[in-house]
């Protein structure tokens, strides 16, 4: 009798025993669950509306500005000089995707040199300037590089010429030369070479522009065919003078974060990479 009550009472304790692991374990499962839900929520409920980045950018190449009346003067060495530009600044983007808005400023320097093949002195007319430019750019973003077309507005802080007799003569500080906000279209395409996320990347390609506004105002600037006046005759019609830019650029640039919809019905809020 004593035998059988035993067996009952261990077989008791044991269904308890094994009850009790039972709820442990489906607790254990409901727990797994929602972990999992959590990081799925995480991962896929957040709706991205846009992602935000910063960048610093420097451009090194050729510059030049372009007159028709000029290119057209006989025994002039009219050349695109690599090296005599840079840019240096920043930029901000507001992107979508692959796809986006980028604005950059930029402090620039450039310079074109025309010599005169003719002359006796063999010294050549050169152009400085100096300003500030702010691009707007649509932006793509696919296939790791970039491809950005738009247009640049520049600002011009200085324009000097140095004329054939070695005279400089500022532009800028003249009275009667009155200088236009410049306006360019703008090409850049290039590859990616650092990182591989919205977080950190590093990207260098190449920048083509092109000047569709006269760089002097129409005026006393203009009568004195500034600013090339010691290589045209005054026979020639006047013609604008562009200026244009071909070589290189590189950017690092940095994630913000991206704006986004953390969940179904919640506000929208920014979210960092």
């Amino acid at each position: 009798m004593s035998n059988i009550y035993t067996d009952k009472l261990i077989f008791t304790i044991l269904h308890h025993i094994t009850k009790i692991y039972y709820i442990k374990i489906q607790d254990m499962k409901r727990l797994l669950t929602i972990c999992l839900l959590a990081i799925s929520t995480l991962s896929y409920g957040q709706k991205e509306i846009a992602w935000f980045d910063v960048g610093f950018k420097a451009m090194y190449g050729g510059s030049s500005i372009l007159n028709s009346a000029v290119n057209d003067a006989s025994g002039l060495d009219y050349s695109l000089v690599f090296g005599n530009s840079y840019s240096v600044g920043g930029k901000f983007g507001i992107n979508k995707g692959f796809n986006g808005l980028a604005i950059e400023l930029m402090y620039n320097k450039g310079n074109a040199e025309i010599q005169d093949l003719l002359s006796s002195t063999n010294t050549p007319v050169t152009v400085d300037w100096t300003g500030i430019d702010i691009y707007t750019l649509f932006r793509n973003n696919a296939n790791l590089g970039f491809f950005e077309i738009g247009p640049k507005f520049s600002l011009l802080q200085s324009l000097d010429r140095t004329g054939r007799d070695g005279m400089l003569t500022s532009l800028t500080d003249d009275a009667e030369v009155e200088t236009n906000l410049g306006i360019s279209g703008v090409l850049s395409m290039g590859v990616l070479v650092l990182g591989n996320d919205r977080a950190f990347s590093g990207q260098i390609g190449l920048r083509f522009e092109y000047g569709f506004t006269d760089m002097i105002k129409e005026g006393a600037g203009q009568d004195r065919f500034e600013p090339f006046p010691d290589l045209v005759n005054e026979n020639v019609t006047y013609s604008k003078s562009a200026p244009i830019y071909a070589g290189l650029v590189f950017e690092l640039n940095f994630g913000l974060g991206f704006y986004g919809i953390s969940q179904c019905g919640g506000r929208p809020k920014l979210f960092g990479f």
